[in-house]
């Protein structure tokens, strides 16, 4: 009873933010995309950690290294924190300068062309929806697991709560949101850590516990050096493009701000991956060797080891994992299409308030199909959600970073890139005998062979373009 008791507590506080915040919100574009711009780098910092830290944080990751082993997680989540200073060096100041809402604003300016408006934002929602079904399981198995509501049970429960306060409270709702829930996810993790560590020993003493115990989480095993290469490519490749990102750079008050977010983002991140990885799962390794889902290791923990209040703090955290990704993700997909394709490219005309009401209809439309999608979960929440972002990796990062960086980028280039970058990573997702996640190992390449060769063959860039991206990298 404690543990719904705080569970229920924690969801009417997030809806309440929600309706708080959305007379401001949502008769403004700007404060329901980025905020208003003014959010400073700390809040920002565990805003965009929230977002990023997601269920797969909290349940994926530990589940993953459980199954595949401490190495092959390692190089994974290696790739989002190389991803951060690489989004803080070579995105961060451009982009802030540039000022939109959206990956898709800067993309369709940069390369005018139909192509890039409508297929950007659509290859967006498809691989977002992936990446949503993937946090609502987790949603779905930690409220199964600590507080017996049935799995479709609470899966409805919780996409109802997070769409509600999405759809009305916008960037603005998500921020603070995200500041509590990220707040709460570290704390849950490494107090967590703190505890077992005092049952266990110090941290090298559980590591090598749980190495001698499972030898097969510190080895290589029978898995291809090429899928935890893949996997960390897609995810440094992923940080400095990946919508929900960029449109937190958007809301820094400024581009300095906007790079030391990432960076602070990036150590908080850190240390929470290490610690859920190097102590949670060695322990979760020796009390249960063998679970049939994996996801379930940190539940198992928290349900035999600790009490009701540390459980339904431990519901919460998850919880709070999820939301502050899938709100992020929600609003990423509900920008792509309400202004993205609508506004930008059927209905330029139209007033905020139907924009707004659009945002709010599609926000429901994403959240119930990612819902139906989740009744029937995936098994490995971190490898289904990876894979949807591979393709967003393989199709956006090479049009971004030439866009911004390269002067012979043009619009044939930029157009050749993004189509030839995601369908080879779509074609080798399907081949049986090509190692998980390896593909994006030849789509970005493949991608960059297409802008360089698109910036040989295609028409340069008029000259006020090429001065509008050169006032990108200007101090201000």
């Amino acid at each position: 009873m404690i543990e719904k008791i705080l569970v229920a507590t924690y969801l009417v506080i997030c809806i309440l933010i929600g309706i708080l915040v959305s007379r401001r919100v949502l008769n403004s574009r700007d404060e329901y995309w980025v905020a208003g711009r003014r959010i400073g780098p700390w809040i920002n910092a565990m805003a965009i950690m929230a977002a990023l830290a997601s269920g797969g944080s909290i349940l994926g990751v530990m589940g993953y290294a459980y199954k595949a082993g401490i190495p092959a997680t390692l190089a994974l989540f290696a790739g989002a924190v190389v991803g951060f200073p690489l989004a803080s060096i070579l995105v961060a100041r451009p982009l802030r300068r540039f000022g939109k809402f959206t990956i898709t604003d800067f993309l369709s300016w940069r390369y005018p062309n139909p192509i890039v408006r409508v297929g950007v934002p659509l290859l967006i929602v498809f691989c977002f929806t992936m990446y949503i079904v993937a946090q609502m399981k987790a949603a779905g198995i930690t409220a199964e697991a600590l507080l017996g509501i049935p799995y479709n049970t609470s899966l409805t429960l919780a996409t109802l709560v997070f769409v509600l306060y999405v759809s009305v409270g916008g960037m603005l709702a998500i921020t603070w949101t995200d500041v509590i829930q990220g707040t709460l996810m570290v704390a849950v993790v490494l107090g967590t850590a703190m505890l077992l560590m005092s049952r266990n020993g110090n941290p090298v003493e559980i590591f090598s516990t749980g190495i001698q115990a499972a030898p097969m989480l510190g080895a290589a095993g029978e898995r291809s050096l090429l899928t935890d290469l893949g996997a960390f490519v897609i995810w440094a490749a992923a940080i400095p493009i990946i919508p929900h990102v960029v449109m937190r750079v958007y809301t820094a008050r400024n581009a300095n701000d906007a790079r030391l977010s990432l960076n602070l983002a990036m150590i908080i991140y850190s240390i929470v991956i290490l610690t859920a990885v190097m102590i949670v799962v060695p322990v979760g390794k020796i009390l249960f060797p063998a679970l049939d889902d994996s996801d379930q290791v940190f539940l198992k923990i928290m349900e035999s080891q600790f009490n009701p209040v540390i459980r339904g703090l431990a519901v919460a955290a998850v919880l709070a994992a999820v939301m502050s990704t899938t709100d992020a993700l929600l609003l990423a997909c509900s920008s792509a299409i309400a202004h993205d394709l609508v506004a930008n490219v059927w209905g330029k005309n139209l007033s905020n308030q139907t924009i707004s009401r659009l945002n709010v209809i599609v926000v429901w439309i994403v959240g119930l199909i990612a819902m139906t999608l989740a009744y029937s979960p995936p098994e490995l929440i971190t490898a289904y959600y990876t894979d949807a972002i591979g393709a967003l990796s393989a199709g956006l990062f090479v049009p971004v970073i030439a866009g911004l960086w390269w002067r012979r980028a043009n619009s044939v280039g930029g157009i050749a890139a993004f189509v030839v970058g995601v369908a080879v990573y779509a074609a080798l997702v399907f081949m049986p005998d090509l190692p998980k996640r390896s593909g994006i190992l030849i789509a970005l390449p493949a991608s960059a062979v297409a802008m360089w060769l698109g910036g040989i063959v295609g028409k340069a860039d008029s000259s006020t373009m090429v001065e509008a991206v050169g006032q990108l990298h200007r101090s201000e």
